[in-house]
């Protein structure tokens, strides 16, 4: 299924550069090192921040092209098949036979979760050309930095055309640094500021905003975001919830960010809304479930959870 270009025409289509990743989500209760483990719940779907953050836009009415790269195999299909039937365009999708579609193994075990990945692949692919394909209509590009030679070349063809663009920061990679200055917006999760020598989020926040971006949004899990912009500085408190699957709410919270970002909301009620977001789909067990299918249901969450 493609999703009608009906909202290009009104300003609300987003890009995204990135990784896109099969993750196959195991549940167990206990891991046995060099024993055979019983998994009590499984389940194939998405993986990858970008594309799962343009379902979460998609699914909430946003017309939304994913460029990334998979292999002419089983598991490419199958993420086609998924985006497909949410409703992404996936017309500029590069299939390289010579490639190995990007593919993760998530173990989820009571609250904590292990993962094995490889997006070795994708971070190699070298196509000097596929930035020129970007969609001019579109208003935001979401990137991660996974390939950040060609994430360069997107974000330059994007600020060519007035295109804003929101990076998620992830885990520390290669070149991740290059991206920064040269980002409109920058998401930074615990895997990355977790890694610096700095421990203070708020020093974190305000010495990135020093770098480039004009915003910077950081994550704190259950204690909420920091947003730093050069006129204000806030904290967003998280919601009470009971976390059953942790696994995709960074990605949960970007698509919700942007969502807010391409309405045009202020930025506290634009952090507001992509924190209950990220808190609701933290208490279901999948994409395919944590993912929200409505701005209604986001906004009636916050009506019946408190703030932490």
């Amino acid at each position: 299924m493609r999703q009608s270009r009906a909202n290009v025409s009104k300003g609300k289509c987003v890009a995204g550069f990135g990784s896109a990743v099969v993750d196959v989500l195991m549940m167990t209760d206990e891991i046995i090192l060099r024993g055979k483990n019983l998994v009590s719940h499984q389940i194939i779907q998405m993986g990858g921040v970008i594309p799962t953050a343009l379902i979460v836009l998609s699914r909430l009415g946003i017309h939304t092209q994913l460029y990334t790269i998979i292999g002419n195999d089983m598991l490419g299909d199958n993420l086609l098949s998924i985006l497909e039937k949410e409703g992404v365009d996936t017309n500029h999708i590069i299939k390289n036979p010579a490639m190995t579609t990007p593919f993760a193994t998530v173990i989820i075990q009571k609250e904590s979760r292990t993962i094995f990945y490889s997006t070795r692949e994708f971070a190699r692919q070298v196509h000097p050309e596929y930035a020129t394909t970007l969609t001019p209509h579109a208003p935001f590009l979401l990137v991660d930095g996974h390939n950040s030679h060609m994430a360069q070349e997107f974000i330059r063809r994007a600020h060519a055309q007035k295109t804003q663009v929101l990076l998620d920061l992830g885990l520390p990679k290669p070149g991740l640094d290059q991206l920064i200055p040269i980002a409109d917006t920058i998401i930074v999760p615990g895997a990355y500021w977790k890694t610096l020598k700095e421990k203070d989020p708020e020093h974190i926040a305000k010495d990135l905003l020093t770098r480039g971006p004009t915003t910077v949004v950081l994550t704190m899990e259950d204690r909420g975001c920091l947003v730093a912009t050069k006129e204000v500085f806030f904290h967003q408190p998280s919601y009470r919830v009971t976390a059953v699957d942790t696994n995709g709410v960074g990605d949960v919270f970007f698509g919700a960010f942007t969502y807010g970002l391409a309405n045009k909301w202020p930025i506290n009620k634009t952090t507001q809304f992509a924190t209950a977001a990220a808190a609701l789909s933290c208490t279901k067990v999948g994409k395919d479930e944590k993912i929200p299918r409505s701005e209604k249901e986001v906004w009636d969450f916050t009506k019946n959870n408190p703030m932490l």
